[in-house]
């Protein structure tokens, strides 16, 4: 049995990385968590998870300076747990997630000698102070998801022969199908069922209200030449009320159908025509949920945002639009809906691409062989 310890100082846990480790821990490996805070995730058997304190989150002046005083006893802190799980439980590894920890733990790993690592996670901010940085990710082995993200390390400074690209990953297993609100409308056989009109989803967090509204207009204008058309959001998304009377507002009750969090997305993926990408800074769970619609077959449709060259390649497994603008969104969707023969192409496309290179199987093997 492996030992290793993950880190993570931000206050909500990404379910895509819990879950990626989670895998691991069937493998002979067993994780003891360090988290900000707890009760934000569901915790499969056996992992344990501590809350610890890491200083305040370094924002401004006043934060980071508070964050630098406190760092000689937070050393001294987590240098004698270290130490004594060390010994004890025989920690091979730690893994640090969020900043701050990267700042405590990598260099009382290099003084105990235990291997650490950083993951760089999608839509991280970016270094500020990128020579510090540099000096402090030392003894560090840096982890991407994407080869974006793994380029701009190695440009910014970072030792290449230190990142390691382990890519997105998808479980691929088929799920049973059961009913959900699609499957309920066709055995109804109304003549609004979703398998008689063009369904657009996306799922929505409450980070991404703006672009959730260009959604909305856009809906409005593709009205005038796909009357048919249905969009289905799924997740918390911004506030149920406010999000409601825009609805209203536009006149698009009938139109758009907000189903709340859903534990299993593939079976709405099943009943899609199309997948929207929502995020402006995608993480790693934005950017994993879209594979997983296009491994169903779905073409892939983004705003603006980073990383999303990582899995949209242009015109081939779908597009990204060119302006935050309703309109030109709006535009994209009518071009998809419009030629029903090149959007079978364009979900091929993507179900073949995530099985080539996004399989979950190939990203846990990469992660092992680096973590050892």
């Amino acid at each position: 049995m492996k030992n290793v310890i993950v880190v993570n100082s931000a206050k909500k846990i990404d379910q895509s990385l819990f879950d990626l480790f989670a895998a691991l821990s069937r493998e002979n490996y067993y994780f003891f968590w360090l988290a900000g805070e707890r009760g934000l995730i569901s915790q499969p058997d056996g992992e344990k998870i501590k809350k610890s304190f890491f200083g305040p989150e370094p924002r401004n002046f006043f934060t980071t300076s508070t964050f630098v005083l406190l760092l000689p006893a937070l050393w001294l802190w987590y240098l004698f747990f270290l130490y004594f799980r060390k010994r004890q439980e025989g920690i091979a590894k730690i893994i640090c997630v969020g900043n701050r920890e990267k700042f405590i733990f990598t260099p009382l790993a290099k003084i105990l000698g235990i291997g650490v690592i950083w993951l760089e996670m999608p839509g991280q901010s970016r270094r500020r102070f990128k020579k510090i940085w540099q000096f402090f990710s030392g003894p560090a082995g840096l982890i991407t998801f994407t080869p974006t993200e793994a380029e701009d390390l190695a440009a910014s400074g970072f030792k290449k022969d230190k990142i390691y690209n382990i890519s997105l990953g998808v479980n691929l297993q088929s799920v049973e199908r059961q009913d959900n609100l699609f499957s309920s409308l066709a055995k109804a056989d109304k003549p609004y069922s979703f398998y008689k009109n063009f369904s657009v989803g996306a799922v929505a967090e409450a980070a991404d209200r703006r672009r959730l509204e260009i959604l909305l207009q856009a809906v409005k204008a593709c009205l005038n030449i796909i009357p048919n058309f249905r969009l289905v959001v799924i997740g918390q998304g911004p506030e149920s009320g406010n999000l409601n009377w825009l609805v209203k507002k536009l006149g698009l009750e009938r139109r758009v159908w907000l189903v709340g969090e859903q534990k299993n997305l593939l079976q709405w993926f099943d009943d899609l025509d199309l997948y929207i990408i929502l995020a402006e800074n995608p993480g790693l769970a934005d950017l994993e949920r879209a594979l997983a619609a296009a491994s169903r077959g779905l073409p892939l449709l983004g705003l603006p945002a980073q990383n999303l060259s990582d899995i949209i390649i242009e015109g081939q497994n779908g597009f990204t639009s060119e302006a935050n603008s309703a309109e030109a969104l709006a535009q994209k969707i009518i071009t998809i809906e419009a030629d029903d023969k090149a959007r079978k192409v364009l979900g091929e496309n993507g179900r073949k691409m995530v099985c080539d290179h996004f399989d979950r199987q190939k990203q846990l093997q990469r992660l092992k062989e680096i973590i050892g």
